[in-house]
C-alpha cells in the first residue's frame, strides 16, 4: 500500500501543471479575441507608417521641383540681365537717289508708348462716371449758349424722305408720357425745316413715397437736305421744384455747364447740378439716337 502511495503523491504535481495548460472554450475565445486585436493595431500601425512614408516622398519630390524651378528662374534672370542683344532698328531708305545697289541706313526703332487708360483723363485723375458725362460733353453755339448738334446721312434717301420721317418722328415726340405743352411749332416744307418747342418733365429719381424731377424746357429744330439730318437742341431751361425755397428756374448756361455740374477735379458730376447734366445727355442721346436710326433705314 505503501508503495502505491508513493507514486501517487509524486504524480500529484505533474497533474495539476496539467490541468493548469489546458483552457476552457470561454478563454480559448477570450485569448482568440485578444490575438485579434492585436493583429488589427499592427495593421493600423504598419498602414499609417505606409501612409506617412508615402506623404514625405510626395513632399521631396515637390521640394525638389521647386528647387529646380527657383533655380531655372534664378539662371534665367541672369541670363537676362547679361543680355547684349542689339535694340530693334528700321530699314531706312537713302535720302539721296541712286541707281544701284546701296547699303540702307538703320535708326533705332522709337519706342511704343504705353497706351492710356480707358478712364483716366488728361489731368492725371481717374473718371468715378461715364466719360460721356465729364469736360466736352457740353457743347456751345455761335452766341456762346449750350446747344447739342447732330449731323447724320441718311442712306442716300431724298431730302422729302427725311423730312416725313422726322415730322412724324418729332409730331410724337410731343405726346410722351412725360410731356407738359409741348408742341411742334414751326415747319417748312419747302426749306424742309421741321422746329419743336418742347416741354417735358426730366425725371431724376422716382419711387411710391417721393418723386425727383424737373421741368426742361428745350428747343429742337431739324434741318434737312438729300441724304443729310442736322438737328439741334438748345435753348435750355429747367424749373425745378417751382414754390419751394430749395427751387429755381435757370437756364443750361447756370446748370450743367463744366464749372458748376462738375467736381473740382473735373472726374465726376457734382452733388447738386451733376443730375440735371446726367440727365440732359441722356434725354439729348436717346433723341439723337432714334433720329439717326431712323433716317437711316
Amino acid at each position: 500500500m505503501k508503495k502505491i502511495i508513493i507514486p501517487i503523491f509524486m504524480l500529484l504535481p505533474l497533474m495539476t501543471t496539467q490541468a493548469q495548460t489546458v483552457l476552457t472554450e470561454e478563454q480559448q475565445l477570450e485569448q482568440a479575441q485578444k490575438q485579434l486585436e492585436a493583429a488589427k493595431k499592427a495593421l493600423e500601425v504598419a498602414k499609417i507608417k505606409a501612409q506617412a512614408a508615402k506623404l514625405k516622398a510626395q513632399a521631396d519630390s515637390i521640394n525638389a521641383a521647386s528647387a529646380k524651378a527657383e533655380a531655372e528662374a534664378k539662371k534665367a534672370e541672369a541670363k537676362k540681365g547679361n543680355s547684349t542683344e542689339p535694340e530693334p532698328v528700321v530699314v531706312k531708305e537713302p535720302t539721296t537717289s541712286t541707281t544701284g545697289w546701296a547699303i540702307p541706313v538703320a535708326v533705332a526703332a522709337k519706342p511704343k508708348e504705353a497706351a492710356k487708360p480707358a478712364n483716366k483723363l488728361a489731368n492725371g485723375t481717374t473718371a468715378k462716371v461715364d466719360m460721356k458725362y465729364l469736360a466736352g460733353a457740353i457743347t456751345y453755339n455761335d452766341e456762346n449758349k449750350i446747344e447739342f448738334t447732330l449731323d447724320t446721312d441718311a442712306n442716300g434717301k431724298t431730302a422729302k424722305q427725311i423730312y416725313d420721317i422726322v415730322l412724324k418722328y418729332m409730331s410724337e415726340l410731343t405726346q410722351n408720357e412725360q410731356n407738359i405743352a409741348s408742341r411742334v411749332a414751326l415747319v417748312n416744307e419747302a426749306e424742309h425745316i421741321i422746329a419743336n418747342t418742347m416741354d417735358e418733365w426730366l425725371v431724376f429719381s422716382q419711387s411710391f413715397i417721393s418723386l425727383d424731377r424737373t421741368e426742361f424746357k428745350y428747343q429742337l429744330v431739324a434741318r434737312i437736305s438729300d441724304n443729310h439730318l442736322n438737328l439741334s437742341l438748345g435753348r435750355i431751361i429747367y424749373n425745378y421744384e417751382e414754390g419751394r425755397s430749395t427751387g429755381f428756374k435757370e437756364p443750361a448756361e447756370e446748370v450743367i455747364s463744366d464749372k458748376i455740374a462738375l467736381n473740382k477735379k473735373q472726374n465726376d458730376l457734382a452733388k447738386i447740378f451733376g443730375k440735371f447734366r446726367r440727365c440732359t445727355i441722356d434725354r439729348k442721346d436717346q433723341i439723337f439716337a432714334e433720329l439717326a436710326t431712323l433716317v437711316k433705314q
